[in-house]
């Protein structure tokens, strides 16, 4: 599988006074596969090697920002935990999107055909043909 982001990677976004375990690891190597499984999806031809590079920056970063999002959601229910006490502020609306934008995944321009169908006539009678 790919490896287009690490634990040294995930620690530099983490910040210097987190401390990575062995989840670290899982973490990084659930977004290296997931990242390539969306972009083979959308249709994109990334080798599966993990001595291959990522294919552009933004695609690192964005496997990297997935890793992170992975790692604070650990232990909770539906998002990383918040400790915050605005009960009245708007939450925004997570870093999926901006995952999903620097990944290139979910874009029109790459998403393959739907097959076409044969139309028949509609007929009254052609279900005791």
């Amino acid at each position: 599988m790919t490896a287009w982001t690490d634990a040294t990677r995930l620690q530099r976004a983490l910040g210097p006074s987190v401390t990575l375990d062995d989840y670290a690891d899982d973490c990084v190597a659930a977004a290296n596969a997931w990242a390539w499984r969306k972009r083979h999806e959308a249709g994109y031809d990334d080798p599966d090697d993990t001595a291959a590079e990522a294919p552009s920056p933004d695609v690192a970063y964005g496997t990297t920002l997935y890793a992170v999002a992975l790692w604070r959601e650990r232990a909770s229910t539906d998002g990383y935990p918040s400790f915050d006490d605005l009960s009245t502020y708007a939450p925004t609306g997570g870093s999926l999107g901006q995952i999903r934008r620097l990944l290139g995944i979910g874009r029109a321009a790459v998403d393959r055909p739907v097959a076409a169908t044969v139309a028949r006539p509609w007929s009254p009678w052609a279900r005791w043909r």
